[in-house]
């Protein structure tokens, strides 16, 4: 100890009790030593004195060693009791150890105090020990039920050997569904929903209520030691409503999104058609009234060098209006009721410009029966349009080749034998951003693979059933 210890000593002869420090002093324990011979200083020395140990004599007048046990016991005092006293009957000395006594030491045998001193001191560290352990037991016990079976999430534990569940909050009842017998009986696999695998790591998955219904969980999870028994500690946060929420908003952004990009298509249709007309209805008939004067002064003029210049010019001024015509036609948005894609696609190639030189091919094989979506139709006809423009200014092209066909889904492949280029670099034009604007509209996807000197395939897949946007 880092202090004397404190002895009371209960003895009515202070010859003995000398006897008693001196062989205390022998055995060189520091201690400070208080006597008392009766039982009102006995109770005061308790109380003030606040002994480490007690040495008590077993018979002083009106009061003995037995009193003191009880009184010491009643005061609430740990200080262990060592009877110090002449020869005593076998029976009485069970009975004084029955009633809480440490030891009991014969005064003509003073040698073996020391050690029952000793001995007494250990086994009450001990029990403090003990004493400190059962109160941070009941300690953790009240944090136990303030985090598992007061906590508002629900929880559960189950043994990681027989994987029942052991444990389980009002909370988790409650969510759940299950009384907690039923709860208390069932293997911790069930709650999953078609499967097990989340039961020992923590993440987002699938349980099963007791009605049925399947919800959507973030489990945590913690592998402890609970009641010497290897158990997982598992809360539940239930996340049901906030992803169907989330869901809801991605659904509402894109719906929001396939607004912007109709709203887009039609004011590019709106603008193409306004500009095709002023073109065709406008313009190409200036042109016409300028040919026809020049048609005038070729039948008109006698000089040669004259009427070549005018020739010429009529020559050139007939292209142009062919130009303005078929550029005129491309800008208009055709009407392709009651014409079926194939057949829109074969009149588009057929009215090429004959400048282009480009050599297309049309595969319709297995587009066996034409779709009904009137808009969708005109969606996969401004793309073969873009794309083949494309080919056309950028490609270096000779050939192309065009696919259209329908299964599960309508499939168009545009191929060209160009010069390629490299995808990362090359896809950020305006005419493939517009194919992918339109193509997102419908939910379908576009694919681009080409690499310098290997020409370019367009991919379009759509699905067909429920295409548009609702």
């Amino acid at each position: 100890m880092t202090r004397p210890l404190k002895i009371l000593h209960l003895e009515d002869l202070a010859s003995d009790a000398e006897l008693v420090d001196r062989v205390l002093r022998k055995a060189k324990f520091d201690f400070e030593k208080k006597v008392v011979i009766d039982r009102p200083e006995f109770i005061r020395a308790l109380r003030e004195f606040k002994p480490d140990i007690i040495l008590s004599d077993h018979s002083l007048p009106a009061f003995n060693s037995l009193e003191a046990l009880r009184i010491t016991k009643e005061e609430g005092i740990h200080a262990p009791v060592i009877l110090v006293t002449a020869t005593v009957s076998e029976e009485y000395a069970v009975n004084v150890m029955q009633e809480g006594a440490s030891d009991y030491i014969l005064k003509d045998r003073l040698e073996r105090l020391p050690n029952a001193v000793q001995n007494a001191l250990d086994k009450l560290r001990m029990e403090e020990a003990r004493r400190h352990a059962d109160e941070a037991l009941r300690s953790s016990e009240q944090r136990y039920k303030l985090l598992f079976e007061a906590n508002p999430m629900p929880m559960w534990m189950f043994s990681r050997q027989t994987m029942r569940i052991i444990d389980v909050n009002e909370a988790a009842i409650e969510h759940y569904g299950y009384a907690r017998e039923e709860f208390l009986t069932l293997p911790a696999e069930s709650l999953w929903n078609r499967g097990s695998a989340g039961m020992y790591r923590s993440g987002i998955w699938k349980q099963q209520k007791k009605n049925g219904s399947i919800i959507d969980v973030e489990i945590i999870a913690h592998e402890l030691v609970h009641d010497n028994e290897p158990v997982i500690l598992v809360l539940a946060i239930d996340i049901t409503e906030k992803l169907r929420a989330q869901a809801d908003l991605a659904r509402q952004a894109d719906i929001q999104r396939k607004l912007i990009t109709q709203t887009s298509i039609q004011v590019q249709e709106r603008e193409r058609e306004q500009i095709g007309k002023e073109l065709h209805d406008n313009i190409n008939q200036i042109l016409a009234a300028t040919r026809m004067h020049l048609d005038l002064a070729i039948q008109e003029s006698s000089e040669e060098p004259v009427t070549e210049i005018l020739l010429g010019s009529y020559k050139n001024l007939s292209c142009a209006m062919e130009e303005i015509r078929q550029l005129s036609q491309s800008l208009v948005a055709p009407s392709l009721g009651g014409v079926s894609l194939d057949r829109a696609l074969a009149k588009l190639i057929e009215e090429m410009p004959a400048a282009s030189s480009l050599h297309v091919s049309l595969d319709t094989s297995g587009y066996a029966s034409d779709i009904d979506d009137e808009e969708l139709k005109l969606t996969c006809y401004r793309i073969v349009q873009v794309q083949l423009s494309n080919i056309i200014k950028h490609s270096r092209a000779k050939s192309a080749a065009i696919r259209l066909g329908k299964t599960g889904g309508l499939e168009l492949t545009i191929v060209d034998d160009g010069i390629g280029f490299q995808p990362g670099a090359k896809t950020t034009g305006i005419g493939l951003r517009n194919i992918r604007n339109r193509v997102s509209y419908y939910n379908g996807d576009v694919t681009v693979e080409s690499k310098p000197g290997s020409g370019c395939t367009l991919t379009v897949t759509i699905p067909v059933v429920n295409s548009k946007m609702r």
